[in-house]
């Protein structure tokens, strides 16, 4: 059924069926008459006999019209075709085209088709809700995947079966499947039987879906079946008044338009114990000049809303209300251009306590009529926008008058969707979800979020919070969705929700945001010898809120690097360079924090060679301790020290004691070219190889700064006091040597890293060689290991390297005896 029949019951020029026949006029000038009468089955007719032998335009554009009108969307879309290639041809055909390309699944020609029109015609609503439509399909046909199961009801006849209602145990529909009246009465829109209400018993002793049985469809009563188009009913909550459409048409008087169109009018009447109905009432704001029909009644009775087509509307037809005053129906009220359209909205229907249904043609969706809901706010007082209901109640056809259960999980709805029994077929669904709601707030305040945007991870499409904060989906029985809320301002944040048996109680999910703070690190890396800041140093940042992230950078000629961090993570930065010792900072988190933050940085690289120096031309920080906040601060910039002074960091104004990226160097002079030698204060007993136990410390310092530069080369140099021999001191610093290697080995340094050598008593840190008299002490300070870079894996030069490297002359032996 075309959708002016369905949103006017075929308001019409009555032709009953007669062996009448028109003047002997041409045949355009009859077919235009008939077109104009809504005779639209006639002129078709016509207009094809026509255009078998002639090529007229006018033709062609009426032909595709009368199509457009019966719901004939394959021949409307093969008509306007052809017309939009004509000269004659008005922009609103590319519109009308473009629609029955969408409803024949044809979107991406139909996409082309309207932006043709937009272009022409760029204010019209309509079209770009058909635009829009069409680049939301996907989502329509996805968002509400395995929600709802729809059958095809055995009721249905070869003919239209739509706009289903429950009263009692029994289902009304209307339906023009009467061929078998003594006098055949037949509408000239399409040539079908007048539309009647009708009846059907359900039964469903076990209460699962698909376990329904039905009776045989019979008419629903005699006191309200005319003999002309009947349908579209609604009741009250108690059931015993019903209001329904119908021409215009009482006590055996029939009303007309000034043109002579029978338009439609909504009738109410009362139930009458054990007697049927009784006398039909035309409600106040009924008119001959226009059409009211598909009225819906809240379950207070005190509000009633009805499709009409009055003047004051956007469109064709739109959505109206009434209200009781003392127990008279008000002056009619449009229900806005949020819901109405320059399209159709037509069969509203009231679910539960706040949420209205009805089906628009002019609202972005598949194709068609497509059936859509919105809830009231009472507190309010305001409609939320309409949302489509999406595959597979709708589909690119039309799907309209939907009525559903109370707990709003069972009901029926109308399509003429391919696969059905007739034109228009009546469908029940159960939908096999449960609600969702996601409950948005500021994490901060406590209060709720509106205009928050919500997705979630089981399909496409969003939802925006209300004034409370809630977002509401229907999602499947037994899913878990990762829900994802959004709003400039604030972090985006992640709760995960699950669904359970079917329950019209919402699932909760609780999702709080906080306002959105730029967090970053800076700082500068700086030479620890000269205080000079180094460029080209690379930078490395991670974290523990994902261990495989990774960020670089290189410091610029400044020094200076900086990060953007990311709230509630624990950061471990690290600096690195050719020839000095990679300096690390772990624990820098950023948790609880409310506002723009920097978390300053400073590190020093201590060079691998070279000549300990000072730059003379720095100003050295100034360091003062505020007893207040038990924090050195740097006078220079007024803030918490970060720097090191005199061998000692300072990191937030706080001294690390015992630092584990500062190496003292050894007392010892070296060139500016050769590897610096740091001590590592491991001392030994006299006469001993043996690791004292304070040396640990030490060694653990010495083990985190190899797997802090994992590619460098070190020498264990240990050395003896004076006393002994040479020879002796040498064997026995080399086995002190070896102790140290030994035990970063057993820790898992690579021995291809460790180079041990003993220098006996030949590089003292003192006075105190042979035959000078030294006391205990200075003896002790030479029993040490140190350690210095030879080079790194992968990049020492071998012709610069300090390792040991082969005599080129050196004299080779024969081996004339050896055995291989």
């Amino acid at each position: 059924m075309n959708i002016l029949q369905k949103t006017i019951f075929l308001s019409l020029a009555f032709l009953l069926c007669s062996s009448a026949l028109f003047g002997q006029s041409a045949k355009l000038k009859r077919a235009n008459k008939y077109m104009q009468e809504l005779n639209y089955s006639s002129a078709i007719e016509l207009y094809q006999q026509i255009l078998e032998d002639h090529d007229i335009s006018e033709a062609k554009i009426n032909l595709a019209d009368c199509y457009r009108h019966t719901a004939d969307s394959e021949n409307a879309e093969y008509w306007y075709g052809q017309v939009v290639r004509l000269a004659e041809a008005e922009p609103i055909n590319k519109l009308y085209y473009a629609l029955a390309l969408q409803e024949n699944g044809k979107g991406d020609l139909a996409k082309t088709w309207v932006e043709e029109y937009i272009a022409v015609v760029p204010d019209n609503v309509r079209a770009h809700n058909l635009l829009k439509g069409l680049d939301m399909a996907e989502e329509l046909m996805t968002k509400h995947a395995g929600i709802y199961e729809v059958r095809n009801l055995p009721i249905n006849s070869d003919l239209d079966d739509f706009s289903p209602a429950i009263y009692e145990d029994n289902v009304i529909f209307a339906s023009d499947r009467d061929r078998g009246s003594a006098i055949k009465r037949e509408h000239t829109w399409t040539g079908s039987p007048f539309l009647e209400l009708f009846k059907v018993q359900i039964k469903n002793e076990s209460g699962q879906f698909g376990a329904e049985t039905y009776g045989k469809p019979e008419k629903f009563s005699k006191d309200l079946n005319s003999k002309y188009h009947d349908a579209a009913v609604t009741f009250s909550a108690d059931q015993s008044e019903i209001y329904f459409t119908r021409n215009n048409y009482k006590d055996g008087k029939t009303g007309k338009d000034d043109s002579g169109t029978t338009r439609l009018k909504v009738y109410y009447s009362r139930s009458v114990a054990g007697n049927g109905w009784g006398e039909l009432e035309s409600l106040p704001f009924n008119s001959d000049e226009y059409s009211v029909a598909h009225p819906c009644l809240t379950p207070d009775g005190e509000r009633l809303f009805f499709a009409s087509d009055m003047p004051g509307g956007f469109g064709g037809m739109d959505l109206w209300y009434s209200e009781k005053d003392n127990g008279r129906w008000g002056p009619p009220i449009n229900m806005g251009n949020k819901v109405n359209t320059e399209g159709n909205e037509i069969f509203p229907t009231w679910q539960g306590k706040h949420t209205m249904y009805f089906s628009s043609n002019g609202l972005p969706g598949l194709g068609g009529l497509d059936i859509y809901r919105m809830d009231w706010d009472a507190e309010n007082a305001s409609w939320s926008d309409p949302e489509n209901m999406g595959y597979p109640v709708n589909t690119t056809h039309d799907d309209l008058g939907i009525v559903l259960n109370a707990e709003g999980t069972f009901g029926y709805f109308s399509s003429d969707r391919p696969g059905g029994q007739g034109r228009d077929d009546i469908y029940s669904f159960v939908k096999t979800a449960a609600p969702v709601e996601v409950y948005v707030y500021d994490e901060l305040t406590g209060k709720p979020l509106k205009g928050v945007t919500v997705t979630h991870s089981c399909a496409a499409g969003e939802a925006l919070t209300d004034k409370d904060g809630i977002a509401r989906f229907e999602i499947k029985l037994n899913t878990c969705c990762d829900y994802t809320a959004a709003m400039e301002g604030y972090d985006p944040n992640e709760k995960e929700g699950c669904t359970a048996g079917l329950t019209d109680v919402p699932v909760m999910v609780e999702i709080p945001l906080r306002c959105s703070v730029t967090i970053s690190m800076e700082g500068v890396v700086y030479n620890q010898w000269s205080k000079t800041p180094l460029a080209n140093a690379l930078v490395t940042l991670t974290n523990d809120c994902d261990p495989d992230a990774v960020e670089t950078v290189t410091t610029d000629e400044s020094g200076a690097y900086s990060f953007l961090l990311n709230r509630d993570c624990c950061y471990k930065v690290k600096a690195e360079k050719q020839d000095f010792l990679a300096d690390v900072r772990e624990d820098q988190c950023t948790k609880n924090i409310l506002e723009d933050f920097v978390v300053a940085v400073d590190l020093y690289l201590q060079p691998t060679k070279g000549v300990p120096t000072e730059d003379k031309s720095q100003t050295p920080p100034n360091l003062v301790f505020d007893p207040t906040t038990q924090q050195w601060i740097n006078t220079n910039d007024g803030k918490p020290a970060n720097t090191l002074v005199d061998g000692t960091r300072y990191v937030d104004g706080k001294i690390v004691p015992n630092d584990p990226h500062t190496w003292e160097p050894s007392s010892i002079p070296t060139n500016p070219d050769e590897p610096v030698a740091y001590l590592l204060h491991i001392y030994y007993d006299f006469d001993r190889a043996t690791l004292r136990a304070e040396g640990i410390p030490e060694l653990e310092k010495l083990y985190k700064m190899m797997t802090e530069n994992p590619n460098l080369i070190i020498e264990l140099a240990s050395h003896t006091d004076a006393r002994g021999s040479h020879r002796y001191n040498k064997r026995l610093s080399q086995r002190r040597a070896e102790a140290v290697v030994d035990w970063l080995v057993d820790k898992g340094v690579s021995l291809d890293r460790l180079v041990p050598r003993g220098y006996g008593e030949t590089v003292p840190v003192n006075d105190c060689v042979n035959n000078v008299p030294c006391n205990e002490r200075k003896h002790q300070m030479n029993r040490r290991t140190e350690f210095r870079i030879l080079g790194c894996i992968g990049c020492v030069e071998p012709d610069k390297s300090k390792l040991s490297k082969p005599n080129d002359n050196a004299r080779v032996d024969e081996c004339k005896h050896c055995p291989f």
